[in-house]
């Protein structure tokens, strides 16, 4: 009986240790051994791994912050006792990513054994950042702004105007932005340009990027004095905030009018809103819902949505204005949220704009009775020609845009400065 008692004893120890071993077995060593910026191209994640038996997975899971973009990637690897992995996420490969300079990155690294035995790393943050300039950094209420040229004068002057713009914009709209925000200031257009999401090689023939929202909390500027330019990005930051949400999304005139309103003064756009009304050729209220697709249309485009922009607010005041980007955010559609805060859907918008810049409305009564359509059109008059080659799709992007000649009666220069929003 007491050899029997002593066999099962030492079964029993055996299977503790084996129990044991297999556990041990079961726990892969890894150790994150950090992130290689390689900006504008991307950057490379790379985890050392030791495990007593095969790996049979491994992966990276990341999310790109502020907008919240989940997603894993499993590396190839050639397994060992011991053996280093690495993963290269690209920078610029649109339509598929985009990563503009400060996007934060929360990442970690798991590993399966074909035991099923697991193990991943802490989660730790990488900032991708320009790394070809040496940055200085200025901050005030929760607004930093980034730049290596020119002044530190003009450095604070621009974080005036940030600060200032994001507390206006946000009283104007009754919101508030609740987290901090970064302004990138470059120096050049070739400084700029491997920051900027790639386009086809026409579009960077005739445009000129001068500032681009490329996140929620994100700008990019061109120059270290473009006031206007800053004025006009940072309003996107609070329009998304105010109007937009999983349930509703604004349209374009309602977000490009209010970020050209922003600014000291329309610029070309208000020459180009103007000489169509002149001509009684401007462009559908429901046409400019989106971006136009027609290079032709831009400069309308931007100053009939200021001069709508223009109308709500001068002739109905700032809280109704507030009041149609909370309907837009709580999920309505914008001829909806035009009739709760109005009383009247976007063609009755039109019809009063119209009426209020000497034009007829869309419809007006015939001597026999019937209804007669006013001329209205999508197509621009003489001096309205711009080119641009973009289909916008969420941020913006302030673009000068080299033009013909005749646009010289208009603008009084070769070049003219427009915003596009694209939506990543």
């Amino acid at each position: 009986m007491t050899k029997l008692v002593l066999l099962l004893a030492v079964l029993v120890a055996w299977s503790i240790v084996g129990s044991t071993t297999a556990a041990a077995q079961a726990a892969p060593t890894l150790v994150d051994t950090g992130v290689q910026n390689n900006f504008p191209d991307g950057m490379v994640f790379s985890v050392l791994v030791e495990s007593d038996v095969p790996i049979e997975k491994l992966r990276l899971r990341y999310e790109i912050l502020p907008d919240g973009t989940r997603a894993s990637a499993e590396p190839e690897f050639v397994a060992s006792d011991s053996f280093t992995a690495t993963f290269t996420l690209e920078g610029n490969a649109p339509p598929r990513i985009y990563l503009p300079p400060g996007t934060t990155i929360e990442y970690h690294w798991e590993a399966t054994d074909i035991n099923g035995g697991e193990t991943e790393t802490e989660t730790v943050t990488f900032f991708y950042d320009d790394t070809r300039f040496d940055w200085k950094t200025i901050e005030r209420d929760e607004v930093t702004i980034y730049y290596y040229s020119g002044s530190d004068e003009s450095a604070e002057s621009m974080l005036e105007v940030a600060a200032e713009t994001l507390t206006s914009m946000s009283d104007l709209l009754g919101t508030s932005v609740e987290f901090p925000v970064r302004v990138w200031i470059y120096g050049s257009r070739d400084d700029m340009q491997p920051a900027l999401r790639s386009r086809s090689e026409s579009y960077e023939d005739q445009i000129i990027t001068a500032g681009v929202r490329v996140a929620s909390d994100t700008v990019l500027v061109l120059g270290n004095a473009s006031f206007d330019t800053l004025r006009h990005e940072l309003t996107h930051v609070v329009t998304a905030v105010a109007g937009e949400s999983a349930f509703g999304e604004l349209p374009a005139w309602v977000d490009e009018g209010t970020a050209v309103y922003s600014q000291t003064g329309p610029g070309g756009f208000g020459n180009a809103i103007q000489s169509a009304v002149d001509r009684g050729n401007v462009l559908s209220v429901h046409s400019i819902t989106s971006y136009p697709g027609d290079p032709n249309k831009v400069s309308l485009f931007y100053g009939q949505s200021w001069s709508l922009v223009s109308y709500l607010i001068d002739t109905y005041g700032a809280e109704d204005y507030a009041a149609l980007f909370a309907e837009v955010k709580s999920g309505k559609r914008m001829d909806e949220a035009l009739d709760a805060v109005y009383g009247f859907d976007q063609g009755g918008l039109e019809d009063e704009w119209r009426v209020a810049n000497d034009l007829p409305p869309l419809t007006t009564q015939a001597p026999d009775g019937e209804d007669q359509q006013p001329q209205v059109t999508d197509e621009p008059g003489p001096g309205d020609s711009l080119s641009s080659d973009d289909d916008a799709s969420g941020g913006s992007i302030i673009l000068i845009v080299v033009v013909v000649a005749v646009l010289a009666a208009v603008v009084g220069a070769s070049a003219l400065m427009i915003s596009r929003r694209y939506r990543r």
